[in-house]
């Protein structure tokens, strides 16, 4: 457990991923995050291996994408298939926030079951942010916060607790799930590599911060709990009745 403690290249490490991930998920990507990304990559994929495997492959795959073309071409493409799974035409293929993978709906339960934790852990909410807080890029976000905290702080103990809380109560439960869904998609080959890495870095996170944090029972971290949805106004299920209705006398009569 205590060697975390004090280790700035490591939190180092995992700010830069988290802001990375944020990034890719929650919009289009430009040449110009295309042209750093493509620096040294191979590099970052063979440092990856030391991290996980799965990290490792996504930066692999993503090095053989970068080949060919120019930086242009790859954010174009990159731009259409983030549209293609998250945004549409009509609906999207993909909705990526915890709520809808846990309980069947956008901004259900478990956004405010993220709100509560970030007023806990003193993480004050975006102003301009576009997505709610159970998104996947402000998660990846909530834990950079939460790693700062750590390396700025003092009290290093108390924020790795946190992050291991937040990992298993809510990143880990739901995020697998919806970076299988996104594999699926044989047309997002670059989103493929991203998926790939995102998926690396959380499995990587989670065994990370497997001694901190408190633990929680398997039904607390249950996939799916649908919530009560609304289903329209209620009707009697009985006819009408056909039998006359007798009027009321009038009164004086």
């Amino acid at each position: 457990m205590g060697a975390m403690i004090g280790d700035l290249e490591l939190a180092a490490l995992r700010v830069e991923y988290c802001s990375l991930l944020s990034r890719l998920f929650i919009g289009e990507v430009d040449a110009d995050l295309m042209k750093l990304l493509a620096k040294d990559i191979r590099s970052r994929a063979r440092g990856a291996e030391e991290m996980n495997a799965r990290l490792a492959e996504g930066w692999f795959q993503l090095a053989e994408l970068c080949a060919e073309g120019d930086a242009d071409a790859w954010a174009e493409r990159c731009s259409d298939e983030y549209t293609a799974l998250f945004v549409g035409p009509g609906i999207p293929l993909l909705t990526p926030c915890e709520s809808h993978y846990r309980s069947g709906r956008a901004y259900g339960r478990h956004l405010i079951y993220v709100r509560e934790f970030m007023e806990r852990a003193e993480i004050a909410p975006e102003e301009d942010a576009t997505e709610p807080e159970d998104h996947i890029s402000f998660e990846f976000q909530i834990l950079r916060h939460l790693i700062e905290k750590q390396r700025d702080n003092g009290e290093e103990e108390k924020w790795l607790a946190l992050q291991g809380e937040f990992v298993r109560r809510h990143m880990g439960v739901w995020m697998p799930t919806l970076l299988k869904d996104t594999l699926k998609e044989a047309e997002a080959v670059y989103f493929e590599s991203f998926t790939k890495i995102a998926a690396g870095y959380t499995a990587w996170e989670a065994e990370l911060l497997d001694d901190w944090g408190p633990k929680f029972e398997n039904d607390e971290l249950m996939q799916i709990q649908p919530d009560n949805v609304w289903k329209g106004p209620i009707f009697d299920a009985l006819p009408p009745s056909t039998e006359p209705v007798e009027e009321e006398p009038e009164p004086g009569n």
